[in-house]
């Protein structure tokens, strides 16, 4: 079964056994209800700590991650620039590229 499936059923087999005990001790449904949920946060949060890295880890392998990100490779050009002690051409914001590249295109 997936570890999502069950972590779920965990957590509403939770949720449910402690809103029978808060309606069974006689308080109204909305307080029940709140004070179940709260319940049942604490409790799987404390009882379910390995369903959830099951969880986690299962759909951490199944996000694809792209090979190539401009961000990243600003930061590391940053980064590399502040590590260096040669004088080194600082690289520019994004928009900075743009407007160059705008003002002076590429001949082809």
């Amino acid at each position: 079964m997936k570890a999502w499936l069950v972590y779920t059923l965990a957590r509403l087999g939770i949720f449910a056994a402690a809103l029978v005990v808060l309606f069974v001790v006689g308080l109204p449904w909305y307080w029940a209800t709140i004070g179940a949920a709260l319940v049942g946060l604490l409790v799987s949060y404390i009882a379910l700590p390995r369903l959830r890295d099951q969880v986690t880890t299962s759909l951490a392998t199944r996000r694809v991650r792209p090979d190539h990100d401009a961000d990243a490779d600003f930061e590391d050009d940053f980064v590399d620039a502040e590590d260096t002690d040669a004088p080194a051409v600082r690289p520019v914001s994004d928009a900075e590229r743009h407007a160059e590249r705008r003002d002076h295109p590429a001949a082809d």
